[in-house]
Order: structure tokens, then C-alpha cells, then sequence
């Protein structure tokens, strides 16, 4: 018994807590328009439609985004095939408050990744690094949002 109390006291005290919880975030999103990619602004939009159900709280935004993808081929063997790329996600992200002030912020990120057996099998890889390259710089949006004064 004691040993599955120590074991209960150090998982309660592991401080864990969810990092993207719209719990953690303290500002409501009034409207949005989004520009760009399509499959980047499917995965802007359902994070901004969560934002837009705390009408309660006192930092209220609209957005306006522009989004691209840029995907390059970074080496090449000697007979001319791709060997590698690189995939480049930029987000602009333009807020306005309440009080009419405009903040003006790009974010961005950007990986490399090998060529893969099949053309199939690259359009799936870069379709996960596009998902969670983007989901990389939804977090800083939601964390740029929330520190805003």
C-alpha cells in the first residue's frame, strides 16, 4: 500500500499539463479571413473556429492570413533524380483589436526530407510534414495571440 501511494504522490506531482489547451489561452477571435494554401487554412480554420466560443473574454481579435508552401529540391544524384527536399511554410498573420491597432507577424518553419521510393509514398510523406509543420506554427500563433497586450 505504501508503495502505490508514492507511486500515486509523484505521478499528481509531475507538474504535466497539456500544452495546447484552449484553457491556457485567454483571448477570443471575433472573426478571421484566410488566404492562401487550402490545406493550410483547413487546419488555421478549426483552430481559430475554437477560439471563437469565449466571447466572455477582454483580448478580442480579428485575423487576416496568408499562408504558402515552397517545396525545393536541395541535391541531386548524378543521373538528374531528386535525392532530397526541403518544404518551407510561411504563415502572415495580420491581428487587429479592439481598439483598431494592427500587429503585423510571419511565422515560419521549414524541414528536409529524403525522396521516397514511389511518388505515392512522397506526396503521403509531405502531406504529414505539411500537418505538422503547420500545426508547429499554429502553436506559436496561439502563444503570439495570447502575450499580446
Amino acid at each position: 500500500k505504501i508503495f502505490l501511494l508514492i507511486i500515486f504522490f509523484f505521478q499528481l506531482s509531475c507538474g504535466y499539463k497539456i500544452a495546447n489547451n484552449i484553457e491556457n489561452y485567454k483571448f477570443f477571435i471575433t472573426e478571421y479571413q484566410i488566404d492562401g494554401e487550402r490545406e493550410i487554412n483547413i487546419l488555421l480554420e478549426d483552430n481559430f473556429r475554437r477560439f471563437q466560443q469565449n466571447e466572455d473574454l477582454q483580448k478580442a481579435y480579428k485575423l487576416k492570413t496568408d499562408s504558402r508552401i515552397i517545396k525545393t529540391t536541395t541535391s541531386k544524384n548524378a543521373a538528374g533524380d531528386d535525392l532530397t527536399y526541403k518544404i518551407e511554410i510561411f504563415i502572415d498573420v495580420e491581428v487587429t483589436k479592439i481598439d483598431n491597432s494592427k500587429n503585423k507577424i510571419s511565422f515560419n518553419e521549414e524541414t528536409n526530407y529524403a525522396a521516397a521510393q514511389s511518388k505515392f509514398e512522397l506526396k503521403q510523406y509531405e502531406e504529414i510534414l505539411t500537418r505538422d509543420l503547420v500545426n508547429q506554427i499554429i502553436l506559436k500563433i496561439n502563444n503570439y495571440l495570447s502575450t499580446i497586450q
